[in-house]
């Protein structure tokens, strides 16, 4: 064999051996194996579901900084409603209550004009306020039954310290059947239950009264 054809036999197989390492997918040094994919994985993230605020209540309950419900009082206040004319008395801040007879003076007295009538006027004589009430119920020596208004109706009468209401009696009703009869009291029986008499000489015929009025002629006027 000829030195030339033995170098070209060692080439071919140098080359040979080249082509099979580099086909070899394991022979590269720090080449990752195929098909592998390397995925970093991002960290999983809890979404915090924001806190719901404390529910308040509608009689204005307060929150404190402790997350707590704090109640706050709330001041308790007097309506304004009154029946016609009556004074309605603020101070205090909570309701009078009913005007008992131990709080009044009540008197019944005969009147010039209209004729035929009687003025009863309630007094508070006591140191407080007291609701008098709508109307003062009218009977004539215990059997004798004054008729009311219709459509009878109306919020706190209240009267202060000093302070009068009045109610009318119209005695004798002519186009009433019968003749009436002569008595020697009356009662009054107040919205608080209590019963006053008070005597008076008096001819009734179907008597009727009005309700407590804050003036004498608004009571004689309405009867």
């Amino acid at each position: 064999m000829s030195v030339q054809r033995f170098l070209v036999s060692a080439a071919t197989l140098a080359l040979g051996s080249f082509a099979l390492v580099a086909c070899d997918p394991g022979s590269a040094t720090g080449s990752a194996p195929t098909g592998t994919a390397t995925t970093a994985s991002a960290p999983a993230h809890a979404t915090a579901s924001p806190t719901a605020e404390p529910s308040r209540a509608s009689t204005g309950t307060a929150t404190e900084g402790n997350g707590s419900a704090k109640s706050t009082p709330t001041a308790a206040k007097q309506t304004g409603a009154h029946s016609s004319g009556t004074a309605s008395g603020t101070g205090g801040g909570t309701r009078a209550g009913a005007c008992r007879a131990d709080q009044l003076t009540v008197t019944a007295a005969p009147v010039s004009q209209p004729v035929n009538h009687l003025l009863i006027t309630a007094k508070n004589t006591s140191g407080a306020r007291c609701d008098l009430g709508i109307i003062g119920l009218v009977t004539f020596d215990g059997r004798v039954r004054a008729t009311t208004p219709d459509g009878i109706g109306g919020g706190p009468n209240i009267l202060r310290p000093g302070q009068s209401n009045y109610e009318g009696v119209a005695l004798d009703q002519q186009d009433a059947p019968g003749q009436g009869s002569d008595t020697s009291y009356l009662t009054v029986k107040l919205d608080s239950g209590d019963t006053l008499r008070i005597p008076v000489k008096a001819h009734v015929h179907a008597p009727r009264i009005s309700v407590w009025e804050p003036s004498a002629a608004d009571a004689l006027s309405a009867a």
